[in-house]
């Protein structure tokens, strides 16, 4: 369907003359034909698609059904009303960093401009171009971060100057600088953020702004500013940000050494956000605050409280790594093992972490003369983790059955 009213709609019409006449002569279908085959087409991919299935779905035939039914509207009807719909929606339906789903989103922005959907397809590239690098940069893979950065800050600069009164126009202004800040780029992040401050003043997107603010002032170690624009964020109320808000006042302390600060941060978000995933991170940070202080106790006590609290939660590997690293200043061996081997039993948790936790099981028997002990866990570790981790120099890399036998005969 159509939004935008464009002026030049006689010339359009008059150009398209000659390519409906060359279809309609050329075939044995008449105009009238061809709008009701387009409406039936359509009707019949709405009815498929009743409810609208998710790319997710475990119905993966109704899944294809529904991709196919979508292609034929605008693969047969191309000059129907609803062939930019069918794009969308088939587009919607593959994923967003997918290359095919890209070649969707352009052909309806290149075919169909005036498209109620153009927006929202180069908004669509764009923010997938976006993840892509966010993806890349947590994976370690460098070399195509700029290159997906800087095609997303040209999708969502062009939307801004094609599509002003678009709702997405303010997001993208906002995803502008937080390409920025991915980039590496603070300064330019943080001016662009300030920038935004005053048009923003009246839009729910200002409190991000703040927010966002505020983790960028933690990047630069301006701590007292970075609490301030939390600060900001927490006396707003927002529901979804003030946790977090509240958790980076607690993380600045951190980063700046003020561990007690920090533990009193930590605590108060327990007590006012306890069901959000501040609450459940503050338990483990609050326990690394404390080995900070060196109270050994209270961490380890405050990470296992955090682990019975929340086992799924994405910090419970490396608190039970923690844990171990901590016995381990202690001089406690029996802890520090059972908290290793913990991680590295456990099929929850990714590759590279257990397998560097099973190595340290045989590196504290190994470091502590108990050879039989070493050598068996070296053993598992052969066995039970036959790729090599993903850092080359990792020590875990060395332990070999040549390593083993020359542990073995030094050994008493």
């Amino acid at each position: 369907m159509k939004k935008f009213i464009i002026a030049e709609i006689c010339v359009l019409l008059a150009l398209a003359g000659g390519f409906w006449l060359g279809r309609v002569t050329g075939g044995s279908t008449s105009y009238e034909d061809y709008y009701d085959n387009a409406d039936k087409a359509w009707a019949a991919a709405e009815a498929l698609d009743n409810p609208p299935i998710e790319l997710d779905s475990p119905d993966t035939d109704r899944l294809r059904k529904v991709r196919a039914a979508y292609r034929e509207v605008f693969d047969e009807y191309p000059d129907s009303r609803w062939a930019d719909d069918a794009i969308y929606q088939l587009a919607s339906r593959i994923p967003r960093t997918d290359e095919e789903a890209f070649a969707l989103f352009r052909r309806l922005i290149n075919n169909y401009p005036d498209s109620q959907w153009s927006d929202d397809s180069m908004y669509a590239i764009a923010f997938a171009s976006y993840q892509i690098a966010e993806e890349l940069k947590k994976t370690g893979t460098l070399e195509s971060l700029d290159a997906y950065y800087n095609r997303a800050l040209a999708l969502f600069n062009q939307l801004i100057a094609t599509y002003p009164g678009s709702e997405l126009s303010e997001q993208a202004q906002f995803n502008t600088a937080m390409c920025y800040s991915g980039k590496g780029e603070l300064n330019l992040a943080l001016s662009t953020f300030d920038a935004l401050r005053e048009p923003f003043s009246a839009s729910p997107l200002l409190y991000q702004v703040l927010y966002a603010t505020g983790e960028i002032y933690l990047k630069m170690q301006e701590y007292e500013n970075a609490r301030v624009e939390f600060t900001n964020v927490v006396d707003s109320g927002d529901p979804d940000l003030a946790p977090f808000a509240s958790f980076g006042i607690s993380q600045a302390y951190f980063a700046e050494g003020k561990y007690q600060e920090a533990i009193d941060g930590y605590q108060k978000v327990i007590d006012l956000y306890p069901d959000t995933k501040a609450g459940q991170d503050a338990h483990f940070y609050m326990g690394w605050a404390y080995e900070r202080l060196g109270k050994y106790d209270e961490a380890i006590a405050q990470i296992e409280k955090g682990i019975g609290l929340f086992p799924r939660n994405e910090n419970v590997a490396n608190a039970q790594v923690y844990i171990a690293q901590i016995a381990l200043v202690n001089e406690d061996i029996g802890t520090a093992v059972d908290a290793f081997q913990k991680v590295a039993d456990n099929s929850t948790y990714d590759y590279d972490t257990r397998r560097m936790a099973q190595y340290s099981v045989g590196k504290v028997y190994e470091d502590n003369d108990d050879t039989d002990l070493a050598v068996e866990a070296y053993q598992k570790l052969l066995k039970d983790f036959p790729e090599p981790h993903r850092e080359a120099s990792h020590q875990s890399n060395n332990i070999t059955e040549n390593y083993i036998q020359s542990l073995r005969s030094a050994g008493p």
